[in-house]
């Protein structure tokens, strides 16, 4: 649900912002805003691995610094866009205002590293392994194709920030469709 409600929000800003309807400014607050369901996304994803046996310490503690470093993405690229919306910087200080949504980047990974390092259940940390080759497979196999659409003039470019949601998605996806796997048949929704 909460991830659903998060794709149909972030897809509405989107059509609004490329339509015009609302100005760059307000799609950035908008889309900031949805970050706030990553709460209710974290709270249900830790029900159902309760639920499904699938918990530990170490996929908490996860969960919890991946949110504080996706949390620092949003508010990153906010801020860097709408400071160079506004002020029109450049230079030297165009460079540190661009590195703020990267920082993050580089939490996420290494709260991904611990992870895999601290978790102890050998099949746990399976799961994570596989749903990070998964978000990897996603983003090199869309990454592939649009390069050779490009190469061949058929698309325009993509951005490169673009990267981190794609293997994201992918790792979602991923967990998600392991997740559906393994549940036994009458638990399956």
């Amino acid at each position: 649900f909460w991830i659903g409600l998060i794709a149909a929000l972030v897809a509405a800003v989107a059509v609004l912002a490329v339509s015009e309807a609302i100005n760059s400014t307000t799609a950035i607050i908008l889309m900031a805003g949805t970050g706030g369901l990553l709460f209710p996304l974290m709270r249900s994803g830790e029900r159902c691995e309760e639920r499904s046996g699938s918990s530990s310490p170490a996929i908490r503690r996860y969960n919890r610094g991946m949110l504080a470093a996706s949390l620092a993405y949003i508010l990153g690229m906010g801020i860097a866009v709408l400071l160079t919306n506004a002020m029109g910087l450049e230079g030297n200080i165009l460079w540190l205002i661009a590195f703020l949504p990267v920082a993050p980047i580089f939490a996420m990974i290494w709260v991904m590293t611990r992870y895999i390092i601290d978790e102890e259940d050998e099949y746990l940390r399976h799961l994570a392994v596989m749903a990070n080759m998964g978000g990897l497979a996603l983003l090199m196999g869309l990454a592939s194709l649009w390069g050779f659409f490009e190469e061949f003039e058929l698309v325009s470019h993509a951005p490169g920030w673009l990267s981190v949601p794609v293997w994201a998605v992918g790792m979602g996806l991923t967990r998600w469709w392991m997740t559906r796997s393994i549940r036994p048949e009458g638990d399956k929704q």
